[in-house]
């Protein structure tokens, strides 16, 4: 249940220069692909809650961590870029899956020089996931400390209405996960972005869980690792497109693209698939399981 303030004011929960997301050196990010929200190159080595809510999603990795706040709005936290590579090394999570936490209280300790020296930048975000329910507006783009006052988020109007039911044939597929460290943040914001592209509801299935496409936080959650395999159910209207390119997002590892912040696209089926089988154009085949069951 989430309360009726529709207003919330999020505070630093690192200490240091502010940047917004188009200056942040990752094209996931700075596209905005995971949602609205701001950026700090931090100086401290805690990150501490921007407000009173409720974890939701710890990463195995220990690099990155989300909060319901108690209006709904859910904010992921992720220090650093490409973090997950060191495999929690460096990190000390204060919190676990379902904590109740308040606003200012420390969530993660890390050892600033380790981390900094072995990651490709310490610059941290500060995003709201489902930044499409709320108005997101910056207080300051200066330096700030620890619990000063960072961004001004509003609830929108309607935000909380149900997605649509969505009938029609239904498609599935297999697909190993190319990318480098499993479905942390930066690929679920790709598939997710993938999936918002088409009509068709989708679902990525693993170890007997399932979460929607379209939701970031609900993929991250799965804990899908690089090579795991894992299955895509699609239906709608154009549900052999969806799967076709939610197939080549996960079996395409996203790019070392350090300094580019150009959009991802994701190329649309150029022909109808045969009956019962998934055509794939992805740059290597053999990731793919091959086969559709409609």
């Amino acid at each position: 249940m989430h309360n009726n303030n529709k207003e919330l004011t999020l505070s630093a929960p690192l200490s240091g220069p502010v940047l917004t997301l188009a200056k942040v050196p990752d094209a996931v990010f700075a596209s905005g692909a995971m949602g609205d929200g701001i950026a700090i190159d931090p100086i401290n080595d805690t990150l501490y809650s921007p407000c009173a809510g409720v974890i939701i999603h710890v990463a195995r990795t220990g690099h990155a961590l989300t909060v319901r706040a108690d209006n709904g709005a859910e904010i992921l936290l992720h220090l650093g870029l490409d973090t997950v590579e060191l495999n929690g090394e460096g990190f000390s999570m204060l919190v676990k899956d379902g904590t109740r936490v308040s606003k200012g209280q420390p969530l993660l300790r890390y050892d600033l020089d380790k981390v900094g020296q072995q990651c490709k930048s310490l610059v941290s975000l500060l995003i709201l996931t489902n930044s499409q329910d709320f108005q997101v507006r910056p207080i300051t783009l200066k330096a700030v400390k620890v619990g000063e006052p960072l961004l001004h988020i509003v609830a929108r109007n309607g935000s909380a209405a149900h997605a649509e039911v969505v009938g029609g044939p239904e498609v599935h597929g297999h697909v190993l996960v190319a990318h480098r460290g499993g479905l942390h943040a930066r690929p679920a914001a790709l598939i997710r972005q993938t999936a918002q592209g088409f009509k068709s509801q989708s679902q990525l299935h693993f170890a007997g869980k399932s979460a929607p496409c379209n939701s970031l936080i609900g993929l991250m959650g799965l804990a899908v690792g690089e090579q795991d395999e894992v299955q895509v159910s699609c239906q709608g209207p154009d549900a052999e497109a969806a799967l076709q390119a939610l197939l080549t997002a996960l079996a395409t590892a996203l790019p070392d693209d350090h300094h580019s912040a150009a959009p991802i696209h994701v190329a649309p089926l150029k022909r109808p698939a045969e009956a019962g089988v998934c055509t794939v154009s992805a740059p290597r085949r053999d990731w793919l399981a091959g086969h559709c069951f409609v």
